[in-house]
Order: C-alpha cells, then structure tokens, then sequence
C-alpha cells in the first residue's frame, strides 16, 4: 500500500478489516530467536521499527535508550536509522537528551553497528541475553551500558507461534494481502549496567529495566490515534521482601475510524498487552484485552477473561497541543498465572498527570515530527496533516498486587507515556 494513500485500499463497509491479536490468541508465548531479530522489511511499503531499553536507578533516574529504523515505502528514498537517548533524574529534574542520524548502518539479526555506536547481542531466548550498547553522541555524551536478560526470565510475546503479537489491518489476515499490522516482543526483566559519560562526569547505570521490539507495518496516522505505555519496577536493593523484584510493563493502542470490528467508522478499538514479573515468577502473568465499541461487541471471539486496561481520568485540554490529555491515568492487570495456580491482579495509580513539563511528573512533551528524520517528518505532515506528541511521566509509585489472597503493596517507580497522533 502507498504511504500517500489516505484509507485503505480493502475497506469497506461492515466488513472487518481490522484483528486484535488480544482477540485470537492468548496468554504467554514463547520469544523464539527470529522474534527479536531486525527485520528491516523494505519491500512492504511504510515500516517504522524500533528497539527500546529503558532502565531505572537506584535513586529513581530513569534512562531510555532507542534505535528507530524507519522506511517510507518509496524505492528512491532510502531507510533510516535512529538513536535516541534520554536520562532523566526525578530529584533535580534535570534531563539530557540527544537524538543523531546515523550513517554506515549494518544489521546482523539483533546485531546493529554504524559509525555513530554499535550493539553487540549474544545469548539467546532460553539463556541468558545481553545487549551490548557503545556509543558517542556528541563530544559530551558517551554510552558504555549493558542490559541482561536472565536466563530465568525470558521475554514474551501475545499468543504462541508465528502469529503471536501480531494484530492485523486490512479484510484479509494473510501477510501478502493485509494492509498492515503491529507487533511488540518484550523482556519485561532484565538489569542495566555500566557507565553513561554526560560533560565527563560518569554515572553509574546498575538499574532494573526492560526491552520492546516493536514494528509498525503501515504509515503510524493509520495504526493508531492514541497509545498507551506503563514501564512499573522496583529499584535496586529495593526489592519487595515477598516478591522479590518486580517488573509490570503495559501497551495499548487505539485504531482509527479507518479501521474497525465492522469495517471503516464502525468504532475505535483498543488493543491492550501487558505483563508482571517477580523475582520468583518470571512470568507470573501475561494479559490481553480488547476494548471495543458498544456497537461491535459481538465481532471477535473472546479467548480469555484477563484484564489489561489503561484509563485516562479527568482529561484537561492542553492549550499547547490540543489534545486532551489525562489528569491521572490508572493501569490495571488481571490473569490467571502463567503456571496455571490461580489469579493474579495489580493495579498502580499516577494520581497526577497534567500537561505542565515538571509537575505530576511530566518530563517532555515529546513533539514527534521534530525528532524524526527530515524527509519522514516532511511526507507525514505534509500527507497527513498530524502533528503527534507523547506525554513521558516518571514519578515513584505503588503497584498493589493482589495474589494467593493476600495484597501486597509493591514499592517503586512508574514511567508511562500517553500518546496522541490524530483527533
């Protein structure tokens, strides 16, 4: 499909044409090696791929490492491809960004070296993973940091098999005739070590964190108009001292009225994937729903009775964007265990969100089309007339975990992001 399309090429009325993965399949599957591999697929019109680590310090600095791998769908226009940094400590407020276009890049499986930095994986999905990140900036920041997955915490996808995490846009699923699709691979636990150099002062980066692999294989105003993220751990030497360590990682999107249960302007629906690890279950459970209209609830099958919601309270408008974003945001999970013994559900509150940078936790609002590169930046404005922003909050919080009949309050802090791309 050409990116400079405005709708689909399939759609029509009453029909579905869009398949939440939260709907067809369920529960854990297995992350097979091929799952976390770049697909830099450039022969499928517009991709947009990423891989992100995010990681949390003893002291509650959070600290987000991304490489996006974007291609437009036009032969001429070659790929790009993107880091961008960002730490953050919730004590000062005081962040440091950077962002670089790079150049010379050479993709090996979850391997990746161009002139700016490199990533050195090894390991495997049922060993012990680590993601090797080495990079300089500028003159004034340097990256020196590890991320290991153990071996007694592999990743997740939705469902198992090929299919699973993937949801599907389009009347027809197969992957030669669908309009596009969305996928997320996770390892909602894995540690951070080694040393990030800001201005020649170097910080310690042991922290708690985690990793997402995620595609979007179609132009993003068409996936989605809202997204929704929660990243909820513990720090270190703060463990819970009946869970352990402790890791909740959520993901939501909200279609367009392209897309929908009975075709196109049927109702938006969301798509929800989430997960919490411990220390001593890794997973305890995996979640997915799908939230849909009320006119459409009679569409897709329902294979689990598991909750995974996100829910935006109060929405203020933002004068500076336009978008009405939340007040506070709640995240929920429920599911029977990965081992089968019982149900597990945990709930954590941002109790104050807001629009204003440096209160409720808001680090940035994130002016997406400023960060991307230029002829991306310039196609999608000028195509699609969207302007989207994410909202990034970071505060310390509470996640209460109900779990073999007992509620155990899991201290530690929340990093989340309410996305908007389109009204």
């Amino acid at each position: 499909m050409s990116w400079f399309s405005s709708q689909s090429s399939n759609s029509s009325k009453d029909a579905t044409n869009f398949y939440p993965v939260t709907s067809y399949l369920s529960g854990y599957g297995e992350l097979t090696s091929a799952d976390t591999a770049w697909a830099n697929t450039s022969n499928k019109g517009f991709q947009t791929e990423t891989q992100i680590w995010y990681t949390v310090l003893e002291d509650g600095t959070w600290i987000m490492v991304q490489i996006i791998w974007s291609y437009v769908g036009i032969f001429l226009v070659p790929a790009t491809t993107q880091m961008t940094f960002k730490v953050y400590n919730p004590h000062t407020q005081k962040s440091t960004w950077r962002s670089i276009n790079a150049s010379g890049a050479k993709f090996d499986r979850q391997n990746l070296k161009t002139d700016q930095f490199e990533i050195k994986h090894t390991g495997s999905p049922t060993t012990e993973e680590v993601y090797h990140i080495v990079a300089d900036l500028d003159k004034n920041v340097r990256l020196d940091v590890k991320f290991t997955k153990p071996a007694e915490a592999p990743g997740f996808k939705f469902g198992q098999g090929a299919q699973g995490g993937i949801s599907t846009f389009g009347k027809d699923r197969e992957e030669a005739k669908r309009d596009g699709f969305v996928v997320h691979r996770f390892h909602p636990f894995s540690f951070s070590s080694g040393t990030v150099t800001i201005e020649d002062k170097p910080l310690d980066v042991k922290g708690d964190g985690m990793f997402v692999h995620a595609i979007q294989g179609m132009r993003p105003n068409l996936v989605a108009t809202r997204w929704n993220f929660a990243f909820f751990t513990t720090t270190p030497g703060a463990d819970d001292p009946k869970l352990g360590g402790v890791r909740a990682v959520q993901m939501e999107f909200e279609t367009t009225d392209e897309y929908g249960p009975k075709g196109s302007k049927s109702g938006r629906t969301k798509v929800n994937i989430g997960a919490i690890y411990t220390t001593k279950h890794s997973p305890l459970i995996v979640t997915g729903q799908t939230h849909l209209p009320p006119s459409a609830t009679d569409v897709y099958p329902h294979p689990t009775d598991s909750i995974s919601s996100a829910v935006h309270k109060s929405p203020i408008k933002d004068k500076e964007t336009g978008y009405l974003v939340p007040s506070s945001i709640e995240f929920e999970w429920s599911a029977q265990k990965v081992s089968g013994e019982g149900v597990v559900s945990a709930k954590v509150v941002q109790d104050v969100a807001g629009a204003i940078v440096g209160q409720g936790g808001l680090i940035e609002k994130v002016d997406v089309l400023a960060e991307i590169p230029y002829v991306i930046r310039k196609g999608l404005a000028a195509v699609t007339g969207t302007k989207p922003y994410i909202y990034q909050y970071h505060n310390p919080a509470t996640l209460n975990v109900e779990i073999d009949g007992e509620s155990i309050p899991v201290k530690g802090y929340l990093f989340n992001e309410a996305s908007f791309v389109s009204e």
